[in-house]
């Protein structure tokens, strides 16, 4: 549980900075450039990119002050890493909707004379490219009312890709710009432009010196749910470490550690990100048949149907318990999930009224907020980034809006 009034005491922290700066510093040539314009005291703000997992030690490692940062609840959930993550200056928030608990312990933070980082695009970016900003991240500047530090890294993404399961070698660069301090009377869209541009970065197109690695294709289907070619949903599989190949074409491409890939046959290489950007279209978005039985009412389209999910409900954090295997169909109005094992099964339905947010945990789990509750989905054999791309989509088109988008 998150103790509003307590203080983490920070030995262990200086510690562990002690052991890891040097390790950090070495192994991924990590640098920090603008160090000097950091506050030698009282509290500030720092506003991050997040496209690596361990974005939030590299800041660390490179600021001779204890800082604290919100990370996602996902990582306290064991005993151990929470006793961890809590040691090293970090707190929970529960993304997909507004924490204000996690809000109120910044306060304290910031009251006590720390600075904090946070990550205002909600988590990690999957494809190298800055996402927008998440729009109560404006009410937060304010609340805190602290100067403000945009920060860039620069490598982070191709030194670890989210959807990628092997880490790679690669040099990290972290920038730190001058501190600025908004009126409480500034607009919200002024501080959050000022904060797009300030961490905006595409690492599809940084240079590098080197990038050591393997396996550079294993995991590119969780970012790459269509085929480019034949725009068939889930038909990419990986042949072997470098390449990938459609099911249903039968085009193949080669697959690079500085993420670019290119066909079989060509010799141009083409970033990732450009396949993932055409990955959506509103057009392609229609309503699909499904042989199964489904209680829906009249007007009610079916879009998405899953292969074997497992779903998880929530009594209290950080308790999860199995609710079953089973499929999960995505409605023009629900998330709709069938249980395995019976013939006349007993369907668990999640309106969109009822879901205050959604999020992606550990690049497998597609996770709904509820008002006492969360629904969280574990698909190991597809994309709950496409899961998540499409649901928002559907429910944006039904009027119905994420409290975070």
């Amino acid at each position: 549980m998150l103790d509003l009034f307590k203080t983490p005491k920070l030995y262990f922290y200086k510690f562990i900075l002690l052991v890891l700066q040097p390790f950090y510093i070495r192994y991924f040539r990590l640098k920090g450039v603008g160090l000097e314009n950091l506050p030698k005291e009282g509290p500030y703000l720092l506003v991050a990119n997040h496209s690596h997992l361990l974005d939030p030690f590299f800041i660390g490692a490179l600021i001779r002050r204890p800082v604290f940062q919100m990370a996602s609840n996902e990582f306290f959930r064991k005993p151990l890493m929470r006793r961890f993550m809590w040691a090293m200056g970090a707190f929970p928030r529960k993304k997909g909707f507004v924490d204000f608990k996690s809000i109120k312990y910044a306060i304290h933070l910031v009251r006590k004379g720390f600075p904090l980082v946070i990550y205002p695009e909600g988590g990690r970016n999957w494809d190298g490219e800055t996402l927008p900003i998440l729009k109560s991240t404006a009410k937060l500047v304010k609340l805190l009312d602290v100067p403000l530090v945009t920060v860039v890294s620069k490598g982070n993404y191709l030194a670890f890709p989210r959807w990628a399961d092997k880490k790679r070698k690669s040099p990290i660069t972290i920038y730190y710009n001058k501190p600025v301090k908004f009126d409480k009377k500034t607009p919200d869209e002024e501080i959050i432009d000022y904060i797009q541009k300030g961490i905006y970065n595409n690492d599809n197109y940084t240079k590098v010196e080197y990038i050591k690695g393997k396996e550079p294709a294993v995991g590119l289907p969780r970012l790459l749910w269509r085929c480019p070619e034949c725009r068939v949903i889930d038909a990419l599989k990986v042949t072997d470490n470098n390449h990938i190949e459609c099911t249903n074409c039968g085009q193949k491409w080669e697959i690079n550690l500085n993420c670019f890939m290119r066909k079989e046959g060509e010799n141009e290489w083409t970033a990732i990100k450009e396949y993932s950007d055409i990955m959506f279209r509103e057009d392609e978005i229609i309503p699909i048949e499904v042989k199964e039985k489904l209680p829906l009412t009249e007007d009610e389209k079916v879009y998405l149907k899953s292969k074997k999910v497992e779903l998880y409900h929530e009594p209290y954090y950080p308790k999860l318990e199995k609710v079953s295997d089973g499929k999960l169909y995505l409605t023009s109005k629900r998330l709709l999930f069938c249980p395995d094992g019976s013939e006349n099964p007993e369907f668990i339905s999640y309106p969109f009224s009822d879901i205050r947010g959604s999020s992606i945990e550990r690049n497998y789990i597609f996770q709904i907020v509820l008002d006492n509750d969360i629904g969280r989905f574990e698909m190991p054999e597809e994309s709950c980034y496409k899961w998540e791309i499409i649901y928002r989509y559907i429910r944006r088109k039904g009027g119905f809006t994420p409290e975070e988008e």
